[in-house]
C-alpha cells in the first residue's frame, strides 16, 4: 500500500486562506458578482418588506430577472427570523465544505484507483475557479444550482455503481429530487434531466419503474412550470440593447463560442499524438461533414462586438483575447476548429455527449454568452458525465490534475487582472 502523503493537505488550506484575505478585500474576479449580489439583495429586501406584492410583480419592471425567486424568498425569510445581510454573507462562505466533500466523493466513485493526492489536487482546483471564490464572497443562486447539481451527479454515479435493483431506483429518485433543487434556483440546470433521463431510459427500458421516473419529474417539475407559464417566461424576456431578432435566434453563435469555452476547460485531456492527427486527416465523407459543419458555423456567426466585445463581459475568453489581439474573431475561429477536429480525431462523437453538447448549447438561453456560467460546471461534466470509452485518449489522472491546478492559476491570474487587460 502506497503511503499517503499528508503534505498536499497545504495546498487547499493556503486556498482556503487565501479565500479569508479575499472575503476582506470582497474579491470579484467574475468582474460583476457584486453588482449580481446588490441586485440579489434588491430582491431580497422588496420580498422581506412586502412579500406578496414581490411575487406578484416578480419579473416585471424594477423586479426584472432571470433568476428565479426562491434564493431571494430563502434569505428573505431569513432575514426576517433577524438574520443580518452580512452575517448571511460570513455563512455563505460555508457553501465551499459540501462542495468540497460531494466532488471528492464523485471522484471516488468514478475513479476507483485514484490516489488520495490526485483527489486532492483536483478538489483544490475548485478554490481556484473564479466562480466559486467570487460567489463565495458575493451570495448568488448560481453557487448553489452547482452544488445541488454535483449532489445529483453524486447519486447518479451511486446509481451506476450500485448492483441491487431497489437501491438503483433510490439513487434515481435522490438524483431527480437533488436535480430538481438546483433547477429551482437557476432554471437552465432542469435541461440536465434530458441527459439522466436518457441513461435511466436506456437501463430501465419501458417499465414500471420508467414511468414513476417520469411521473416523479413531473411533479418535481409542475410548481415551476407554473410559475414560468403565469409570469410568461419572465427570464427569457430580458433583452440586450441593440441586438436584432435575427441575432439573437441565431445559434452558430453559441455553437462557436460555448464550443470554445468547452476546448478551455478540455485543454488538460488534450495529449497530441502525431499519427492519430494525420490518420483522421484524410478526405472522406466523415471529415467533408465537418469541413461543412465548421463552415457554416463560421459564415453566419455574427456575435455583436459591441454588445459582447472589449470591456464588457460577454463571449468567453477566446473571444475577448481574439478582440483584444486581432480585433476580430479569428482567434474564435481557429479554436472551434480545433476543438471539433479534436473532438472528431479523439472519436468522442457519440449519443452520449451530443446530448450533453445540446444540453450545453441551450443551457444558455440568453443572447450574451457568459463565461461563469460554465465554470466550473464543465469541469464536472469532463470528470464525471463525458463518455471516454475508446481507445484515442488515454486519460493519466495524476497529470491531468496537475494540469487542471496550472490551467485553473492561469484562469485566475488573468481574472484578476481582466479589467486592466481588456479596457
Amino acid at each position: 500500500m502506497t503511503p499517503i502523503n499528508k503534505k498536499i493537505l497545504i495546498l487547499p488550506i493556503i486556498l482556503i486562506i487565501s479565500l479569508i484575505f479575499s472575503y476582506y478585500f470582497g474579491e470579484d474576479t467574475l468582474g460583476g458578482a457584486k453588482h449580481d449580489y446588490l441586485q440579489q439583495v434588491k430582491f431580497i429586501l422588496s420580498f422581506s418588506e412586502n412579500f406578496f406584492d414581490t411575487f406578484k410583480n416578480f419579473g416585471i419592471g424594477e423586479l426584472q430577472a432571470r433568476n428565479s425567486p426562491v434564493f431571494s424568498i430563502g434569505t428573505a425569510f431569513l432575514i426576517n427570523l433577524g438574520l443580518d445581510l452580512e452575517l448571511f454573507r460570513y455563512l455563505n462562505c460555508l457553501i465551499i465544505l459540501p462542495l468540497i466533500y460531494f466532488f471528492y466523493k464523485c471522484l471516488e466513485f468514478k475513479f476507483e484507483n485514484i490516489s488520495y493526492e490526485t483527489k486532492i489536487i483536483l478538489v483544490s482546483v475548485l478554490l481556484l475557479s473564479p466562480t466559486i471564490r467570487s460567489l463565495i464572497i458575493w451570495p448568488y443562486p448560481l453557487i448553489y444550482a452547482l452544488l445541488f447539481f454535483l449532489i445529483s451527479i453524486f447519486f447518479y454515479l451511486k446509481f451506476n455503481y450500485c448492483k441491487n435493483e431497489k437501491g438503483k431506483i433510490y439513487y434515481v429518485m435522490l438524483n431527480i429530487f437533488f436535480l430538481a433543487i438546483s433547477s429551482y434556483f437557476s432554471p437552465n440546470f432542469a435541461l440536465f434531466s434530458i441527459f439522466f433521463f436518457y441513461k435511466f431510459f436506456k437501463y430501465f427500458k419501458l417499465s414500471g419503474n420508467l414511468i414513476i421516473i417520469i411521473f416523479f419529474n413531473i411533479l418535481l417539475a409542475f410548481p415551476a412550470i407554473y410559475f414560468a407559464i403565469i409570469k410568461e417566461f419572465y427570464f427569457l424576456k430580458m433583452g440586450v440593447t441593440g441586438v436584432d431578432l435575427n441575432s439573437k435566434l441565431n445559434f452558430t453563435n453559441k455553437i462557436v463560442l460555448i464550443s470554445t469555452i468547452i476546448f478551455f476547460y478540455f485543454l488538460p485531456f488534450i495529449s497530441i499524438k502525431k499519427k492519430l492527427i494525420i490518420d483522421k486527416f484524410k478526405l472522406n465523407k466523415n471529415l467533408i461533414f465537418l469541413i461543412i459543419f465548421i463552415s457554416l458555423n463560421i459564415f453566419f456567426f455574427n456575435y455583436d462586438n459591441q454588445t459582447a466585445g472589449p470591456g464588457r463581459t460577454g463571449g468567453g475568453i477566446f473571444f475577448h483575447l481574439s478582440q483584444l489581439l486581432f480585433s476580430n474573431s479569428l482567434l474564435v475561429f481557429c479554436i472551434f476548429t480545433i476543438f471539433v477536429y479534436m473532438v472528431f480525431a479523439y472519436e468522442l462523437i457519440n449519443l452520449n455527449n451530443i446530448i450533453i453538447f445540446f444540453i450545453l448549447i441551450i443551457y444558455n438561453a440568453q443572447y450574451s454568452i457568459y463565461h461563469k456560467y460554465f465554470d466550473p460546471l464543465i469541469y464536472f461534466i469532463l470528470l464525471f458525465l463525458i463518455d471516454f470509452n475508446n481507445k484515442k485518449i488515454q486519460i493519466n489522472l495524476k497529470n491531468l490534475s496537475y494540469k487542471y491546478i496550472l490551467l485553473y492559476l492561469s484562469f485566475l491570474f488573468i481574472s484578476f487582472f481582466k479589467n486592466s487587460i481588456i479596457n
